[in-house]
């Protein structure tokens, strides 16, 4: 970002998630989630960055999996998919973030008029305290209106993550 009277580049403070801490939130999630009772007969990850932690609680719940293209910013797109849901009963909507909440308020606005009988619930890793919707369940709470800073997940620069993280979690992994 440009000061426009200086001509300056403020620095956006980055926090940098580790694989570890996405396995983390979403341990913090299934727990609640079983706490809670909930089973969904689907998983549902939003594009681009639900469809990681998405896939991986399909994986984990051993439940298939639907992505949604539901992007309100960049290349603003929302295609739904709520033929794929008429037969199911519940379903987890997950997402990287809940930062400013629209787009899970806008999801829950449409299958609620589509499937008024659905069970959805929503999870997010990060959830924005100032966000205008709450996830049923969250990895971590943050607040960007105290501390706004962009959060970069590892599937969005897994090339230049640091050589000992790499290392760490190919040893973890077998070097596969």
């Amino acid at each position: 970002m440009k000061d426009m009277d200086n001509n300056v580049e403020a620095e956006i403070r980055k926090l940098f998630v580790t694989q570890a801490s996405v396995s983390n939130y979403l341990s913090i999630i299934s727990q609640k989630m079983k706490n809670d009772n909930f089973d969904p007969d689907i998983v549902v990850g939003l594009s681009r960055g639900g469809l990681p932690p998405g896939i991986m609680m399909s994986h984990y719940l051993n439940k298939p999996f639907i992505p949604f293209e539901t992007a309100l910013r960049d290349f603003p797109v929302w295609k739904s998919n709520t033929k794929a849901l008429e037969s199911v009963n519940s379903i987890l909507i997950i997402d990287d973030i809940c930062d400013s909440g629209e787009t899970f308020v806008k999801l829950k606005q449409e299958l609620k008029e589509a499937l008024p009988n659905l069970q959805v619930k929503f999870a997010s890793l990060h959830h924005n305290k100032s966000a205008s919707f709450k996830p049923n369940w969250y990895g971590t709470l943050i607040d960007k209106a105290i501390d706004d800073v962009w959060i970069v997940y590892p599937w969005e620069d897994w090339w230049q993550r640091d050589t000992v993280e790499n290392t760490l979690v190919n040893e973890m992994l077998g070097n596969i």
